[in-house]
């Protein structure tokens, strides 16, 4: 009986599919009297507008026998999209496409796991690498929009935003009450503007907490310095290869009040949520997330380079050590905030550098440290921890007591904007800015143990991704999925007074490889960084590191807000292994693989019920 049944499933199901039960969706902004439908093998179907949100069109329409394409349906003005459409057979649904683009879901290679995460962390689709996702924000404030766009570096409250949309190719996530501002300090010189959004900011008191992949606030960087627009993200997810804490980082098209704002990475900032995210395994009742503070260098004399200079609070100019978050340390307040890290200064200052293992244990884990120097180091991150004594968020554990550093702020990486080109090749040991002070960075390289580990820790990322016969496929991967996003960034017109990048379409593909405008090329600097390291430690980038163990620790989220123990569960597939491991990872995706609860969004109902019986046989 049981295999009968599952016959007359199964044929019913190839009705469904051969009647035509594919379920279309494309994200759309149609003008006017416009509408929008799918063009499937020639004729046209009108698709509705979905509930989640009025620019997501969706509907049944036949499986194509050739080709199918979107359509802006407008009389006898018809506006399909410049390219066809291919499906592969058994598709059930598309996942939400983007009109004009004509592709969704691309093979982005993930790099090798060099270490397992030091820390535990939670793993989220908010680390995508293969797909542009969409933000669309919708305000009713016009006049502080309009205040804000002009006049990017005043001292502005942020603009109450209605609705804001989340879009990726398999979820959809909708927030009210969203404060959103301008973002950075010389970011704001530019055009092409960045951004900041809080979650709940004008959400009524009471209200649960609305989350996009566990997190409260979140940036949209303009990446206006980088022609590429990869850098940042290719760091991030180098630290996350390495087994670093970090940011997470995503393309995202932006979109407000209908108009086009361009491509941006969609980026973490600092929050009790964050660290939650990255360092307890997204833990949010966590009570051991201590206060966060940023690092931030002013100039030579005033950086955030972590001397101790005395227990008085004067000694440490306000702008160089900046509180961000007070975590869950309920005795943190305005003028006490740089206690506990001066307390952190006073011991690594006491610390030798001979000291045991479980001194320094005392202080910090440092692998992580090192791991996060190894690549401020091997990027040439000019602007960063090492270089600059700058853009790093130190967070003090409060059961522990130990200090976690993470560095972000990664668009000036990798040649970009190198102004000393000798920090391409030059050894670890002349990286410093000339006659400057780092006491973290002389105590760790200080130590016969932990200069032995550094130089370890340098070799094994170079062998396992920093080189460019790993990297290489990824950039030629990220040409293909984002040169037509690229081409409409930058044929937009921006919203705001202040200096244009200057970059064309063309210098996309040609600064990822080559010298573009006086720009060294991203490859090109990976290659010449890579070679001068195997030559100053004596060894060669072959890949004869041990297996990694099984990676046991983080956690995963899904596109439905689950969180599991066990990875690549739901839609976790094509995020970064955490143990090693690339096949599931790097695995290609053709179409979006929707769990369970996204496929009844994609199915008609009958077709659904057969997948729910089926799925229970």
């Amino acid at each position: 009986m049981r295999s009968i049944f599952c016959l007359l499933v199964s044929l019913l199901l190839c009705h469904l599919v051969s009647a035509g039960d594919v379920q279309y969706s494309v994200i759309a902004f149609p003008q006017g009297s416009q509408s929008v439908g799918v063009s499937v093998d020639g004729k046209i179907h009108p698709l509705d507008r979905s509930k989640q949100s009025p620019n997501l069109f969706t509907g049944a329409a036949p499986s194509p026998s050739n080709t199918y394409q979107y359509v802006l349906i407008d009389g006898q003005q018809n506006k399909p999209e410049s390219s066809q459409r291919k499906m592969k057979e058994g598709t059930v649904g598309t996942g939400n496409e983007f009109y004009g683009r004509s592709q969704t879901i691309y093979d982005v290679p993930a790099l090798p796991q060099a270490f397992n995460p030091i820390y535990p962390t939670l793993f989220t689709n908010m680390n995508r690498s293969n797909e542009v996702a969409t933000i669309i924000l919708q305000t009713s404030n016009t006049t502080g929009l309009s205040t804000m766009l002009k006049n990017p570096k005043g001292d502005l409250k942020d603009v109450p935003i209605d609705h804001m949309t989340y879009i990726a190719s398999n979820e959809v996530h909708t927030f009210t009450g969203v404060g959103f501002s301008t973002s950075g300090q010389s970011s704001k010189e530019f055009a092409k503007q960045s951004y900041k959004l809080k979650l709940n900011k004008f959400s009524p008191k009471g209200s649960p907490k609305e989350l996009l992949f566990g997190r409260t606030t979140l940036k949209l960087r303009a990446e206006a310095t980088d022609m590429t627009m990869v850098r940042e993200k290719l760091m991030l997810d180098c630290l996350a290869a390495a087994g670093g804490a970090t940011l997470s980082g995503s393309f995202v098209r932006l979109y407000i009040n209908d108009q086009p704002f361009g491509l941006y990475l969609l980026t973490d900032d600092a929050s009790t949520h964050l660290i939650d995210n990255i360092l307890h395994g997204g833990d949010w009742k966590s009570t051991a997330t201590g206060e966060t503070v940023k690092g931030n260098s002013m100039n030579e004399q005033q950086e955030g380079n972590l001397e101790y200079k005395g227990d008085d609070l004067a000694l440490y100019p306000e702008d160089t050590y900046k509180l961000e978050d007070k975590g869950e340390d309920k005795s943190i307040h305005k003028n006490n905030s740089l206690v506990p890290l001066i307390g952190f200064m006073r011991d690594l200052a006491a610390l030798n550098p001979q000291s045991s293992e479980q001194d320094w244990n005392k202080l910090m884990i440092p692998k992580h440290t090192l791991i996060h120097l190894a690549l401020n180091f091997l990027s040439a991150s000019w602007d960063g921890l090492w270089y600059q004594a700058s853009n790093y968020y130190i967070n003090q554990d409060l059961k522990t007591h130990q200090w976690a550093i993470i560095t972000y702020d990664f668009d000036e990486t990798f040649g970009n904007n190198l102004e000393n080109m000798n920090l391409m090749t030059v050894p670890y040991q002349n990286y410093a800015r000339p006659n400057s002070s780092r006491p973290l960075v002389e105590k760790l390289l200080g130590s016969p143990h932990y200069k032995a580990e550094f130089e370890t820790v340098l070799k094994t990322i170079v062998k396992r991704f920093f080189k460019p016969s790993v990297m290489e496929a990824r950039l030629k991967a990220w040409v293909s999925m984002l040169k037509e996003d690229i081409a409409w960034d930058r044929s937009l017109q921006p919203h705001s007074p202040g200096k244009p990048d200057g970059w064309v379409a063309q210098d996309f593909e040609s600064g990822m490889f080559k010298t573009t405008k006086d720009q060294v090329g991203l490859l090109e600097y990976i290659t010449k960084r890579s070679e001068a390291v195997c030559k100053q430690l004596q060894f060669d980038d072959k890949d004869d590191v041990p297996p990694l163990p099984a990676y046991t620790e983080g956690r995963y989220m899904d596109a439905n807000g689950n969180i599991s123990d066990r990875p690549n569960v739901g839609n976790n597939r094509g995020a970064i292994a955490p143990n090693g491991d690339t096949s599931a990872a790097s695995e290609s995706i053709a179409t979006p693989l929707l769990s369970l609860s996204s496929m009844m969004t994609y199915l008609t109902p009958a077709a659904s019920l057969v997948f729910i019986i089926s799925s229970l046989l």
